[in-house]
C-alpha cells in the first residue's frame, strides 16, 4: 500500500497536467463549459486517450462515445474492474466536477504502471458523457447507455436546451456512429464483465471543508422527487382596488406554498429524517406582465426533495400535491404542478465501502462518511454492479468557476482509489 501510495504521488505532476490542459480547452470567462457531445467534452476524451497511449494502455470506446482505457490483466475474460467519471461540465462550471475522477483513475493506472504491476483481471478508467442534466434534460445519458438502461431510441427524442437540436444530431456532429448505436442489442458495461465500478468526484458541498476532512465515502445516493415546470394561475387585478377576500393572488400562494414546505422539511429533520435537503431553485413572476401596483395573475416555481429513504420521498410527493390543492381552493388559484420527476434512493455497496475505509485507515487518511448527491455510480449500482465513491474536499462548492480542489486531497483521494482497485484485483 505504502509503494502505491508514493507511486501515486510520483504522478501528481502528470495529473495536474492535464487538469490545465483541459482547462485551456475548455475556458470559458473564469469558467469552463463542456456541453455533453461537443466539442469540449470531445477534447476532454482525446486528452484522455492520448495520455493513456502515452501509458501503454488499451484505449477504445462504446457506441455511446464514453472512451476506456484499461491495463490489461493476466486473464482478459475475467470480469474487471472499472473506475472514472464524465467529462461534460455545467455551463461555465469549475474544471474538476467529474473530471477529477477520470483523472484519478488514469493516475492510478500511471502508478501500477511505474510499480510494473500486472492485475489479475483489466483495470479500466473511464470518461464518461453526458452526466449533467442540463443539456438534455435528463442527467447520466452515457452511463445509462453504457449499461444498457436508457432506450436507445431516446437519442432522437432528447433536444439539448440551448440548441434545439437532437442528441443524435449532435453525437453525430462530433463523430459517433448512431446508426451502429441504435443497433446495439447488448450492454457494454454489465455484471458479466465488470466486478466493481469506484468513482472520484470532489465534494460540492461545503461538509468537507467545514469539519475539516479531506475525505468522505457516502453511504448512499440521495433520491430526488422534482416538479421543475411548477405554474401557479391567479388573476391579475389593480393592487388598491381589491380586498383579501377577493384577490385570486398567485404570488402569496406560492409563497405560501413554499413556506409550508420548508417547515415540514425543519420537522422531518426534527424526527431524525435522515439525509433530506429541500429547494426551490426558480421562483418568478411574469416580466412582462408584472408590476409593483399589479396583483400577480401568474407564478412559475421549481421544487426539488432529496432524501435517502423512499418511504420520505413517497411521502412529500403527497404531501406537496394534497397541500398545493387546499391552498388552491382556499385562496381561489390553480396550482399546476406539471411533470413530477425523480429518482430513488441508491445505497453504495458496503463491503466495498469498507474496503475503501480500511484502504485510508492504513495510509492514514481521515475519512468522513455521510450521504451524497447523484452521480453516475448510482447507474452502475442499479444495474447490479457493485458501486462505491469517494469523494474529495472542494473549497466553494460546485457547478461554478471558484471550484478549488487542493492537489494534496486529490492525492490522498487516488492513493485511496488505486490502494482500492489493487486489493480488488
Amino acid at each position: 500500500m505504502k509503494d502505491i501510495a508514493r507511486a501515486v504521488d510520483g504522478r501528481l505532476a502528470f495529473a495536474a497536467n492535464l487538469f490545465d490542459a483541459l482547462k485551456t480547452r475548455t475556458a470559458d470567462g473564469e469558467g469552463v463549459t463542456r456541453p455533453a457531445w461537443s466539442d469540449g467534452d470531445l477534447a476532454a476524451a482525446a486528452l484522455v486517450a492520448d495520455a493513456a497511449k502515452d501509458l501503454g494502455l488499451e484505449v477504445d470506446q462504446d457506441p455511446a462515445g464514453n472512451v476506456y482505457a484499461t491495463l490489461p490483466g493476466r486473464d482478459r475474460g475475467a470480469p474487471g474492474l472499472l473506475t472514472g467519471s464524465h467529462l461534460d461540465s455545467v455551463p461555465k462550471g469549475g474544471n474538476y466536477d467529474g473530471y477529477a475522477g477520470v483523472v484519478a483513475g488514469l493516475t492510478a493506472l500511471a502508478a501500477f504502471r511505474d510499480l510494473g504491476v500486472r492485475p489479475p483481471c483489466d483495470i479500466r478508467t473511464v470518461g464518461l458523457r453526458g452526466e449533467e442534466s442540463v443539456w438534455y434534460g435528463i442527467a447520466y445519458i452515457g452511463s445509462r447507455l453504457a449499461v444498457g438502461s436508457l432506450d436507445v431510441s431516446e437519442i432522437d427524442r432528447l433536444r439539448r436546451g440551448d440548441t434545439g437540436r437532437t442528441l443524435a444530431d449532435h453525437m453525430a456532429e462530433v463523430g459517433i456512429d448512431t446508426d451502429a448505436l441504435r443497433r446495439t442489442t447488448e450492454a457494454f458495461i454489465s455484471p458479466h464483465n465488470t466486478k466493481a465500478f469506484l468513482e472520484l468526484h470532489i465534494e460540492q458541498g461545503p461538509v468537507l471543508v467545514d469539519r475539516d476532512i479531506p475525505i468522505a465515502i457516502p453511504t448512499v445516493i440521495r433520491g430526488n422527487v422534482r416538479h421543475p415546470y411548477a405554474r401557479c394561475f391567479g388573476e391579475y387585478a389593480h393592487s388598491a382596488a381589491v380586498p383579501r377576500d377577493l384577490r385570486r393572488d398567485a404570488a402569496l400562494a406560492v409563497v405560501e406554498l413554499v413556506g409550508t414546505l420548508d417547515a415540514m422539511w425543519q420537522e422531518y429533520e426534527a424526527r431524525g429524517e435522515p439525509d433530506t435537503v429541500f429547494t426551490v431553485g426558480q421562483l418568478y413572476t411574469d416580466a412582462t406582465q408584472h408590476a409593483m401596483t399589479k396583483v400577480p395573475g401568474e407564478c412559475a416555481f421549481s421544487l426539488n426533495f432529496g432524501g435517502t429513504t423512499q418511504t420520505f420521498l413517497d411521502e412529500i410527493r403527497t404531501k406537496t400535491e394534497a397541500l398545493a390543492a387546499e391552498i388552491g381552493e382556499r385562496r381561489n388559484v390553480a396550482f399546476q404542478l406539471g411533470e413530477c420527476v425523480g429518482s430513488d434512493p441508491t445505497p453504495l455497496d458496503e463491503g466495498l465501502r469498507e474496503r475503501l475505509g480500511q484502504c485510508a485507515d492504513g495510509l492514514g487518511v481521515s475519512v468522513h462518511r455521510m450521504a451524497t448527491v447523484g452521480h453516475d455510480a448510482s447507474i452502475f449500482a442499479r444495474a447490479g454492479i457493485p458501486a462505491a465513491m469517494v469523494l474529495v474536499r472542494n473549497q466553494h462548492g460546485s457547478h461554478n468557476a471558484a471550484e478549488a480542489m487542493e492537489m494534496d486531497d486529490f492525492g490522498s483521494g487516488v492513493q485511496i482509489l488505486a490502494s482500492t482497485l489493487f486489493d480488488l484485483a
